[in-house]
């Protein structure tokens, strides 16, 4: 689903999950505003139109940057569709940037988190993260 979404438009940052605690039901209705997200006709959409054409095909499409094709036409149309559903009423659980005190330059900082560390925006120091939790 990761591929598809960003192959669509959505942010990497996005689609990670800050690690905290969570209260079993704001886990619980964000995991069911994603099934939604799965079950929906803009992502059907998306899914058809990316899978019509083999992985390698695309990969070439972006390294020799040909553009204006049918089948990128129609994926940046059922794109925009899946952004707006994307974007509708989205659970803070997927928007993953937190304002925090950067311990290099010590100021009040939006970090951008990621699959096992934070980004600080302002220095762009990278803080690992503990996942043994």
């Amino acid at each position: 689903m990761r591929l598809l979404l960003n192959a669509a438009g959505v942010k990497d940052h996005q689609l990670y999950v800050i690690p905290k605690d969570y209260k079993i039901k704001t886990l619980a209705d964000a995991f069911d505003w994603l099934h939604n997200i799965y079950l929906s006709y803009e992502y059907s959409r998306v899914c058809l139109i990316w899978e019509s054409i083999p992985p390698e095909v695309w990969e070439n499409y972006k390294i020799f940057e040909v553009t204006d094709l049918t089948e990128q036409r129609l994926l940046i149309i059922a794109s925009k569709e899946l952004i707006k559903l994307w974007k509708n009423k989205r659970p803070r659980l997927f928007i993953n940037r937190q304002v925090e005190i950067c311990n290099t330059c010590e100021e009040k900082v939006t970090f951008t988190y990621k699959d096992n560390y934070k980004k600080c925006g302002h220095c762009g120091e990278i803080n690992e993260q503990n996942t043994d939790s």
